[in-house]
């Protein structure tokens, strides 16, 4: 028998190739990724602590920190979207930043306390071009005042400490920064950036180029990928929704993380096999160094990557209560 996906002399175990619209909710229980826009004055664990007391549920994290004083896309994982984390990590960011010149701050923030004043003589014009010239693949050095770990300790604990810490640029890319207002010592613009940015040092390195220094006034994140901050909401309103029994209205399948990847469609045996752990085989070649696998209800039920022969693709992530 002829695999009808790859033409290989055998049962192809990826027999259909429309994939069928994703579920609101998986049959396994609440497991999905809430858009929620952060409130100011709330840390992202604060969020995720918020979200299981409200859902009950304790399978419950953050993708992608952001800082107390900002607002704006938080997404947060339930059940097993909590595996896919790391997929809507990676994804691009934008950002809507306001900047204050002429002070600096140890956090490059104004949570943080000031150490440094200057008279602001720049330009518009001069403002404008010292932001053009961060478009690109660059390379940024994080604040001493950030999450990255350094033997296995947060540098902002370690700056709390007053331990200096050596820090190593890491490359970033800035897709695009559109100006929106200059009033100085005030500036707005908008941000599209790789993970890994810190709006925090764009601002602190904004200053030091213009040699008056400057410090980030507010930050709203405004997506995530393809998540908008028009599409998010409340903790209220989920809080509410929750009340009502009502809140898958709101949850995004966990797939959602995964569409940079292929899709395939396995019949209800080759699914039972896939949710044990089962080694498939197919010939054919697909772009991406892993599958999205539905079974024929429309649940996502697996990631695959491929094994060591040709032809192998094994369970990477199976998403199972």
């Amino acid at each position: 028998m002829l695999c009808e996906t790859c033409g290989a002399p055998h049962a192809c175990p990826f027999q259909l190739t429309q994939v069928p619209p994703p579920l609101s909710a998986s049959p396994r229980g609440l497991s999905g990724i809430f858009n929620v826009n952060k409130p100011a004055g709330m840390t992202s664990h604060q969020v995720v602590h918020t979200i299981r007391k409200i859902s009950g549920s304790a399978r419950v994290g953050h993708a992608g920190t952001l800082d107390p004083m900002a607002t704006g896309v938080l997404l947060i994982c339930v059940g097993q979207a909590v595996r896919v984390t790391e997929y809507l990590i990676d994804h691009d960011k934008k950002y809507r930043a306001r900047v204050r010149l002429g002070i600096e701050t140890d956090t490059y923030d104004a949570a943080g306390t000031i150490v440094a004043q200057r008279a602001v003589t720049a330009t518009r014009e001069q403002v404008e071009n010292a932001l053009a010239g961060s478009v690109g693949k660059i390379e940024q050095m994080p604040p001493a005042y950030s999450a990255i770990k350094k033997e296995g300790v947060r540098m902002y604990v370690l700056a709390r400490r007053g331990v200096e810490v050596k820090r190593t640029p890491r490359p970033i890319t800035i897709h695009s920064l559109d100006v929106r207002a200059v009033a100085l010592p005030d500036i707005e613009f908008d941000v599209h950036c790789s993970k890994g940015t810190y709006i925090r040092s764009l601002a602190h390195d904004l200053g030091a180029q213009l040699g008056c220094g400057a410090c980030l006034t507010a930050l709203t994140r405004t997506a995530s990928g393809q998540f908008s901050l028009e599409d998010a909401i409340t903790l209220d309103q989920l809080r509410d929704a929750f009340e009502k029994k009502c809140a898958e209205h709101f949850l995004n399948p966990l797939d959602e993380a995964l569409l940079q990847f292929q899709a395939v469609i396995v019949n209800q045996e080759i699914a039972r096999r896939v949710l044990q752990g089962n080694v498939l085989s197919c010939e054919r070649e697909y772009a991406t160094p892993l599958l999205r696998v539905y079974a024929p209800s429309g649940e996502c039920i697996a990631l695959l990557e491929r094994g060591r022969q040709a032809g192998e693709w094994k369970p990477h992530k199976v998403f199972a209560s």
